[in-house]
């Protein structure tokens, strides 16, 4: 039970650095100005629509990593289950063999 014990840590801790990414991902992105949005004509117009699909992909990005720590947080919670039940077998077992009630 150890093993999957520890296994259900490394994949909380997985979950949580994701979380983590999840929040951080957006922070650090450029000011609209690194694309030169305020640039007058088409200069200006790709880099409003080049911040657009930056901010597209990073929210992206941060959402798909919100949703992989919620898979992995799960996934620690189903591995922690199955080694409490495995547990609870093993001590019915051990007192059906030891004769206790």
């Amino acid at each position: 039970m150890d093993t999957l014990r520890a296994l259900s840590a490394r994949l909380d801790e997985a979950s949580a650095t994701l979380t983590v990414v999840s929040h951080t991902v957006t922070a650090s992105d450029p000011a609209q100005a690194a694309f030169g949005v305020d640039a007058p004509g088409r200069p200006g117009e790709i880099g409003r629509a080049l911040h657009r699909q930056w901010t597209t992909a990073t929210d992206d990005r941060a959402r798909e990593a919100r949703a992989a720590a919620g898979r992995l947080a799960a996934a620690a919670a189903a591995v922690r289950e199955a080694a409490d039940r495995y547990t609870d077998v093993d001590r019915a077992a051990r007192r059906r063999l030891t004769g206790e009630p």
